[in-house]
């Protein structure tokens, strides 16, 4: 295990940044459509975003639990904005989602190389 904490912090703070921004725009995007049943599907693509994000930072940094943690911790509030709170479910899918996303990346990052 690593074991600088705040270093680790300060690098997955751009990813944290995307993961933010994915949380953000999928759900004013569907509220700018209007359509009630684009908005039941968010939540499942936000995971995309977050696996997506996850393969990214694994391949630069390898695996590391921060970035789920903090996937999980920047989708507590949006739960409360955008949705209620049976979508509880989607905090720990989401941590889920990211640390596969960077298992997949340091697979390949192992494999075939920076």
């Amino acid at each position: 295990m690593k074991t600088n904490l705040p270093k680790r912090l300060l690098q997955a703070l751009p990813y944290a940044a995307v993961i933010l921004a994915v949380y953000l725009a999928l759900p004013f995007g569907a509220m700018g459509l209007g359509r009630a049943d684009i908005y039941n599907i968010v939540p499942l693509l936000d995971c995309c975003g977050c696996m997506a994000v996850g393969y990214f930072y694994g391949r630069k940094h390898g695996r590391d639990p921060v970035l789920p943690l903090v996937s999980a911790l920047l989708f507590l509030p949006m739960m409360f904005i955008f949705y209620n709170t049976t979508a509880w479910i989607y905090l720990i899918l989401t941590a889920i989602f990211a640390y596969l996303g960077q298992c997949i990346g340091n697979m390949y990052q192992s494999k075939f190389g920076r």
